[in-house]
């Protein structure tokens, strides 16, 4: 049956008017604006723990980063602050500690072998000391006890006159003339009456291997100029992520002796 000519027609002008709403919505899905241009912050997700992310997932250039030891070494190995008994544990097995330290410690009767001889109570200890005159390599080691038990070795980078920037120095010469440490104590002060303590430290600590506990050991009260044992706390504070702090002033007697002095140290220590 032929369709007439009036109904071909309505319906080729039906076709019509599809075909131009269907172009007509191509042409407004094509050129709307995408959500993440009205909502910038919607543009690309922040990964998760990243502070420092912008809207487009990249660094922000208005953070700001810390100054301290240094860009790697300002992180405890987990994350939160650092502790004494950490550093202990750090040195309880097998180990090798590395003290830096200064006048107060470079002689075999001073506070740092006097402190070794309590710990070889328990265990086997050596210690080898500075040779300071020659300034390169450490001294014939000292047996101070042997028998049972997992050896320490303290290794005791302490030279007299010695400053906290003359110690970061000669950091990387005491740990080559020995082996890499297992844990760090810094006992200085001494001579740093007339330096920056806070510029020493940054440089000595931003030396140690980031996954290296580090100490700072503060001398009994009346040993150092007016306000090195002050700053050496204060920064301690400041970059407590990275190091643990242990503060003599009150535990041991003023101007304390070298006995007087290891004595305190080792009741602090095992007060951690």
């Amino acid at each position: 049956m032929e369709i007439p000519t009036k109904v071909q027609n309505l319906a080729l002008v039906v076709l019509c008017v599809v075909a131009v709403g269907a172009s007509g919505l191509a042409y407004w899905s094509v050129n709307r604006p995408h959500p993440a241009s009205q909502n910038p912050s919607a543009a690309a997700p922040v990964a998760p723990g990243d502070s420092t992310a912008g809207p487009t997932g990249t660094a922000d250039p208005a953070a700001t980063t810390s100054e301290g030891p240094s860009a790697t070494a300002t992180e405890a190995p987990d994350g939160g602050s650092a502790s004494v008994s950490e550093w202990v544990d750090a040195w309880s097995g097998d180990a090798d500690l590395l003290v830096v330290g200064d006048g107060f410690s470079h002689l075999p009767t001073q506070w740092v072998q006097l402190w070794a001889d309590r710990v070889g109570r328990d265990r086997p200890v050596t210690i080898h000391h500075w040779g300071e005159t020659a300034d390169v390599s450490f001294n014939d080691p000292i047996e101070l006890s042997d028998g049972a038990g997992e050896p320490l070795d303290v290794w005791s980078a302490s030279r007299d006159g010695s400053t906290i920037h003359d110690a970061a120095e000669r950091y990387q010469r005491f740990v080559d003339a020995s082996t890499e440490p297992d844990a760090v104590l810094v006992s200085m002060g001494l001579d740093s009456g007339e330096e920056d303590v806070a510029d020493g430290l940054d440089e000595l600590v931003g030396q140690v291997d980031e996954d290296v506990p580090v100490l700072i050991a503060i001398g009994p009260d009346d040993l150092y100029d007016e306000g090195v044992a002050d700053a050496l706390l204060s920064w301690a504070e400041e970059y407590d992520d990275r190091v643990a702090v242990l503060d003599l002033r009150g535990e041991a007697p003023d101007s304390a002796s070298a006995e007087e002095w290891a004595m305190a140290f080792a009741r602090a220590l095992d007060r951690s």
